[in-house]
Order: structure tokens, then C-alpha cells, then sequence
């Protein structure tokens, strides 16, 4: 095991080989956030949580979630390669 850390200054303990399964993950998750980017302007589009919500997620959320996956998968990858 061994400590990364993220640009954003957040720490994880893993192995090297479980970095594929987290670099799967993020881009994953990008995907998920860019295709709700792509509903934002969807007057029938609300945001998915708890069943209590009826608001859309806000823009400035999903661009911020975007860039985090980004930068995430460039550390990863970055890591990989190390």
C-alpha cells in the first residue's frame, strides 16, 4: 500500500493496483456529470437525491464536479505511470 495524494490535497492509501479500478471509477463518474450537464436546461429535470428534491443541482455544482473528476483522473493517470 501506498499514500497519493490528490492535487486538491486529499490523501488515499492504495495499492497500484487498485488505481485502475479508481481511475474506472472517476471516469465513470465524469460521464454521469456530463450527462446531467447535458439536462440542466431540461424544464422536466430534477435533481436525483433523497425523494425530497425538486430543484434542479445547480450549474456552478456540476462544473465544479466535472473539474474535480478531470483533475482527478489526470492524478491518477499521473500515478500510473510513476
Amino acid at each position: 500500500m501506498k499514500y497519493y495524494k490528490y492535487s486538491d490535497g486529499e490523501i488515499i492509501k492504495t495499492n497500484a493496483d487498485s488505481l485502475s479500478q479508481l481511475l474506472q471509477y472517476y471516469q465513470l463518474l465524469l460521464q454521469n456529470y456530463l450527462e446531467v450537464s447535458d439536462d440542466l436546461d431540461d424544464p422536466s429535470y430534477v435533481a436525483r437525491g433523497n425523494g425530497f428534491c425538486d430543484a434542479k443541482y445547480s450549474e456552478d455544482f456540476i462544473n465544479g464536479q466535472i473539474a474535480k473528476c478531470r483533475q482527478r483522473i489526470f492524478d491518477i493517470e499521473s500515478w500510473m505511470k510513476e
